[in-house]
């Protein structure tokens, strides 16, 4: 019976710890979608009590995920003034564009050999929803960075998906600065539809070039709106 007993603590507690992991990455998912719509920007201050009466939830989850988002360098903590969203030098989001360029075009190389039709039907069905989308950088940002995802995602390597994720979360602030204009997002749909068509014919070499221009493409633009 003692054993028994035992068993059953074992299991609740597991399924107590399982409980508040998903509700931490669930938190942890939201604030980052906070930043990709921009309703938290660099240098704003994270308010925990707000968060946790927004979410419905108390402030000690929020403080975990937060934790969690410092990890992934979207927030850091200011010593006796608490949790803010991490701002990040121009320089820096250069170099880390240039390695999220490198990452996007190995995946286009991979994904290439692995691109079925019902897979490209999928992508290209984004593709129209980010041209509905063009108008307002709110609506085309949040799902460029899905289409961008499932791009990768294509390649079939776990471990390059968690690092280009890991790269273009920190980059989140600066990649709205390329897509401020109209024209930008149009150009930018414009080469994801170039993308999925190399991807359907196989074309391992041009679908990892176009890739990574894409993104060195976005950095250009990022650069120019910084300075303007």
């Amino acid at each position: 019976m003692t054993e028994h007993v035992e068993a059953i603590n074992a299991l609740q507690q597991r399924v107590a710890e399982r409980q508040a992991t998903s509700l931490l990455q669930l938190i942890a998912g939201e604030l980052e979608q906070m930043i990709i719509r921009g309703e938290l920007r660099g240098g704003d201050r994270v308010n925990e009590s707000a968060l946790a009466t927004q979410l419905g939830t108390s402030r000690g989850p929020v403080r975990e995920a937060l934790r969690q988002l410092e990890y992934s360098r979207l927030v850091e903590f200011r010593t006796n003034r608490g949790m803010f969203v991490r701002e990040m030098s121009v320089d820096e989001a250069a170099q880390l564009y240039d390695i999220r360029a490198t990452l996007f075009g190995l995946a286009g190389r991979l994904a290439a050999d692995r691109a079925t039709p019902e897979a490209l039907e999928a992508l290209r069905a984004k593709v129209s929803r980010l041209d509905e989308a063009v108008p307002l950088v709110d609506d085309y940002y949040p799902r460029n960075v899905e289409l961008h995802r499932d791009l990768v995602a294509l390649s079939g390597n776990p471990r390059l998906v968690e690092l280009y994720g890991d790269v273009s979360k920190e980059l989140h602030l600066f990649r709205r600065h390329g897509l401020e204009t109209e024209t930008a997002r149009h150009t930018s749909n414009c080469q994801h539809a170039e993308i999925l068509d190399r991807l359907a014919h196989a074309d391992a070499a041009a679908a990892g070039s176009l890739m990574e221009a894409h993104i060195l493409s976005g950095k250009k633009r990022m650069l120019a709106a910084v300075r303007d």
